[in-house]
């Protein structure tokens, strides 16, 4: 990834979660924007985002996400300057999902090495 489509993902997904918390605090108080990519041409920009709750919780969050796109869109263009605003595409990340199975194999090994340390008397 070049040196510009960096500098880009990163000034929108800092503009994305300042909009969010912004324009939409209640709503998306469960929300956190995690990652941006832009596409090499900087037509595109998928946005990562994470929601703390449960199913109910993803799908609201889902929902004011389709909902706000535009407006985000608009928002962050008028802080590019550049000649087109890409397109944000936002993609859910499964970090709790992660989270879990690491803190699953930390506790099996921790068991392992509990089972195969010597008692001592």
């Amino acid at each position: 990834m070049s040196q510009r489509q960096l500098r880009v993902a990163e000034l929108i997904q800092r503009e994305v979660s300042s909009s969010l918390r912004q324009g939409w605090a209640t709503e998306a108080a469960l929300i956190t924007i995690t990652t941006a990519s832009v596409s090499p041409d900087l037509r595109q920009c998928r946005v990562g985002f994470a929601v703390a709750g449960d199913d109910g919780a993803h799908k609201a969050a889902r929902a004011l996400l389709k909902r706000v796109r535009n407006e985000i869109r608009a928002t962050v263009g008028g802080l590019l300057q550049m000649k087109h605003t890409p397109e944000i595409l936002f993609v859910e990340d499964d970090i709790t999902g992660g989270v879990a199975r690491v803190q699953a194999m930390l506790d099996e090994l921790s068991r392992k090495d509990r089972e195969n340390k010597p008692k001592s008397d």
